[in-house]
């Protein structure tokens, strides 16, 4: 007599049990499968070891005292990374700019070596310039004799020659012969990537070309990712005033373009913070702005994201760079070594600002508190951000009186920028626009392929309209962009 089993569909409650774990198991490694990984990179800044005579090396030590970063570490910081990558085998690599210390050839090839070895572990990567990267650094530099000379760099044409295994390639659409370009690194995702140059000023014709482009993969249903080295809007209030050019020029209007074109998700880089704004426009599309931090600054952060089976969910995560060798706390190193950085630089920014050397001395160690709690994210949450916003109230309301109605508004003004930084909001019309810093889960736009695509430019009126994150409006929208209308994806041209 045979035995048991799903021949003649007579199971025990033993079989049973072990034919559903068997299916559940297969469902889980199925939808695990399916998902798709990606590892993001920002401002990595490596110097080729062949661009230094030695560590002792005088003018090489005096220019490592003015950095904020740990720009002597950038190459084994990036080796553990690359392993690391290597090991776990995700889909895609993202690099959003600044990939060298300051676009010298020798450093180039370094990077390019390393990412040729991740490829070559049947991992896609994708890269953009930042502002360091091509030919415009006074600090492209080969260090000797404790002196130095000016290095080789590269420009932007040398910059997609070299890196065309690397989003340049024929499999990439770029736009003319910029560095801004479009892909599709695996069915059902649209990668844009902008260079928005060195002064983070794109122009109009190739903001019209990416909302272009981000339609067209609304159209076949795919879902859009776009990179760029600088920030598509303020992450806390008077940032370009602090840190000048951090923000793309008429960030405004370009964010806007980006909504209406159905873009929601921006990876930036340069501040080299982890650091998430969000925006929602009076129609009820919303943008992320997510900053990846840098990992030669503390606290040494990547990003990881997971795009869900139907890619309508976006799964950020963020790690860090927790151990290095030759170093037994490498977290205390790191953070050691930026606030005394960042207590230097501020000294002389406030001096600049305020020409008081004492308050200088005084206030600087208190911003370099600040920006440590603003680099380890979810600032509302540390326990030390109230004792530094009660720092800054008592310095308002007793010293600056002291010293002139000029010193208070100069103080007042500094105050809001920390205050906006501590409490983690962009603007003070919306103190509860507050998101995870390093962990966050974003509902992507539904765009199942295959829905019928309609020019709307002169279609009646209708009130069954939705945002493509399935926010209902009262009306159809004055706004270009995509639309779900009636059941069926829509393209409102303009009115």
């Amino acid at each position: 007599m045979p035995p048991k089993g799903i021949n003649d569909m007579s199971f025990d409650s033993r079989s049973f049990r072990y034919v559903l774990l068997l299916l559940t198991c297969w469902y889980g490694m199925m939808t695990l499968a399916a998902n798709k990984r990606i590892y993001v990179l920002a401002d990595i800044h490596v110097m080729a070891p062949s661009l230094l005579d030695t560590p002792e090396n005088k003018a090489w030590q005096e220019e490592l005292e003015e950095k904020k970063t740990m720009q002597d570490l950038s190459v084994p910081i990036f080796d553990t990374l690359v392993e690391t990558i290597k090991e776990d085998k995700p889909d895609i690599l993202l690099i959003v700019g600044d990939l060298t210390k300051a676009g010298e050839l020798e450093s180039h090839q370094y990077v390019i070596n390393k990412l040729t070895e991740i490829k070559s572990s049947g991992i896609s990567v994708y890269v953009i310039p930042g502002n360091r990267d091509r030919g415009y650094m006074e600090d492209a530099r080969r260090y000797i004799n404790d002196s130095y000379v000016d290095a080789e760099m590269i420009n932007n044409d040398t910059f997609a020659m070299i890196y065309e295994d690397f989003g340049y390639g024929s499999t990439s659409e770029r736009y003319k012969q910029s560095l801004t370009y479009s892909a599709q690194p695996f069915k059902g995702l649209t990668l844009i990537g902008l260079d928005d140059g060195i002064w983070a000023t794109p122009n109009n014709d190739v903001i019209d070309w990416i909302c272009k482009k981000a339609q067209e993969a609304n159209v076949r249903g795919d879902q859009v990712l776009m990179m760029t080295h600088h920030a598509i809007m303020p992450h806390y209030i008077g940032q370009d005033e602090i840190f000048e050019l951090s923000i793309i020029g008429n960030y405004q209007q370009v964010r806007q373009k980006l909504m209406d074109a159905g873009i929601n998700v921006v990876l930036t880089g340069h501040s080299h913070v982890s650091d998430i704004a969000r925006y929602i426009d009076s129609e009820g599309h919303e943008i992320y702005d997510v900053a990846t931090g840098s990992p030669i600054s503390y606290p040494c952060d990547y990003r990881i994201l997971t795009l869900n089976d139907p890619f309508t969910r976006l799964d950020i995560k963020t790690s860090t760079v927790d151990r290095l060798e030759n170093y037994d706390d490498f977290p205390s190193e790191a953070q050691h070594r930026l606030r005394e950085s960042v207590t230097l630089w501020a000294e002389k920014w406030l001096y600049n600002r305020f020409e008081y050397r004492t308050i200088s001395t005084m206030l600087a160690p208190e911003v370099a508190s600040c920006f440590l709690i603003y680099a380890e994210g979810n600032e509302p949450e540390n326990p030390e951000t109230p004792y530094e916003l009660n720092l800054f109230k008592v310095a308002q309301e007793d010293i600056a009186p002291r010293l002139g109605d000029e010193f208070v508004n100069a103080l007042n003004t500094m105050a809001k920028t920390f205050k906006s930084m501590l409490g983690d909001y962009q603007t003070e019309e919306d103190i509860n626009n507050i998101v995870d810093d390093r962990t966050l889960n974003i509902e992507m736009p539904s765009l199942a392929s295959g829905i019928i695509t309609t020019n709307l430019q002169h279609s009646p009126d209708d009130d069954q309209w939705y945002t493509i994150q399935g926010i209902r409006l009262s009306q159809k929208p004055s706004k270009a962009g995509v639309y779900i209308h009636n059941g069926k994806k829509a393209i409102i041209q303009g009115l």
